[in-house]
């Protein structure tokens, strides 16, 4: 048997039936206002028995937090009915679904489209950003923090399994861990310990709102970016994230995902089975993902749920050799209904994202629309 096959039983007592998990991915397949569109529902529909626990793209908490365009956002009650359908379809097969819950802070490029304003930890000049931020106030930081509960509760009413708390790719709570964008000497700044505050007084406010209205089994995650690093400076390294590490294990999280490999022999012994760890393997190959089992209680893969939306069901069925690791044409594009912005978005030359092999066929399917 695959060891991906093995359940896993989380710490809420809720057994997952596989070692897989979809990584959340921004797929740009909602409405410009944060409205779960069309795109993103076949997108989703069509991953939902890609993996034991499905996670969404990050899911704006904040209408001062959309970092991409044509996301979901989760700010307003007006965007649960969209986000209760998605539901839904991506837990049809049984699997757990949850909503990668997150605010950008000083990266809210959207935000600042829609609005004219963006907010930060410090008052930071950023080289890469067309705008000044805007430091947070004392109230407006424990305002967002009850945002992060207030998503929370939305994501219980619209019906999923549970929540992850986005603190990595240098979105608001990796702001504030970090001394590139965290210059402050209050209670949120000035020592690690003091900069760990706001990611662990977010996971408290979300662990407390569901206590209220989910029941046991509402499933709660924490995903960070090992280290941050700068071309003059360094945000935050592994000595400083294995101790935050350290304090996430005990705060009665369900699991802590983390967005490489790099790092996994120490991140499995500060955890210590406190709880689930969620590995990244090196590649997209049913052997990568079980070679990731050596690190991980689970395995995430993003490329390998773009191109294999049936990664899990094929290896639960014994076709690990049927999984497909490249796009081999345009018909096979077709099928794995990437919302167009998506497509665009990767085949951008100047972008940044880890491009799937096979990904020029969707230039075809483009011209072909």
């Amino acid at each position: 048997m695959n060891r991906l096959n093995d359940p896993i039983t989380l710490n809420n007592g809720v057994v997952i039936p596989n070692r897989i998990v979809m990584a959340p991915m921004t797929s740009k397949g909602s409405l410009y206002n944060g409205v779960v569109g069309k795109e993103d529902y076949e997108f989703f529909s069509r991953r939902s028995e890609a993996a034991g626990i499905i996670i969404t793209g990050a899911t704006a908490v904040s209408k001062l937090g959309e970092n991409f365009s044509y996301q979901m956002s989760i700010y307003e009650d007006g965007f649960i009915p969209g986000l209760t359908e998605l539901a839904k379809n991506m837990k049809r097969h049984g699997n757990k679904v949850l909503v990668q819950i997150y605010h950008s802070g000083a990266n809210s490029k959207t935000s600042y489209e829609k609005h004219g304003k963006v907010v930060a930890p410090s008052n930071v000049n950023f080289p890469h950003l067309p705008y000044q931020v805007t430091e947070l106030t004392e109230a407006e930081i424990l305002e967002v923090i009850k945002d992060f509960g207030r998503g929370t509760k939305r994501v219980i009413e619209a019906g999923f399994d549970g929540v992850e708390i986005h603190g990595a790719y240098k979105h608001i709570i990796q702001q504030f861990f970090s001394t590139y964008s965290n210059k402050r000497k209050d209670h949120w700044g000035g020592t690690l310990e003091k900069r760990m505050n706001f990611a662990l007084e977010v996971i408290k406010e979300v662990r407390e709102t569901a206590k209220k209205y989910a029941d046991k089994n509402f499933i709660i995650g924490y995903r960070l970016t090992e280290e941050e690093m700068h071309k003059d400076s360094v945000g935050y390294d592994i000595h400083d994230t294995l101790k935050l590490i350290d304090k996430l294990a005990d705060a009665n999280l369900d699991y802590i995902h983390v967005t490489s490999n790099r790092f996994g022999k120490q991140i499995k012994n500060v955890i210590k089975d406190r709880t689930a760890f969620i590995y990244v393997p090196q590649d997209v190959t049913p052997k990568a993902a079980e070679d990731g089992l050596e690190f991980g209680d689970m395995v995430s893969l993003a490329r390998g749920m773009l191109i294999e939306p049936d990664f899990a069901k094929k290896i639960i069925d014994g076709k690990k050799a049927e999984v497909a690791t490249k796009i081999t044409s345009v018909e096979m594009a077709r099928s794995l209904h990437w919302p167009m912005k998506m497509a665009e978005w990767l085949l951008d030359p100047n972008g940044r994202n880890a491009v799937p092999e096979g990904i020029e066929f969707f230039k075809d399917t483009m011209e072909k629309e």
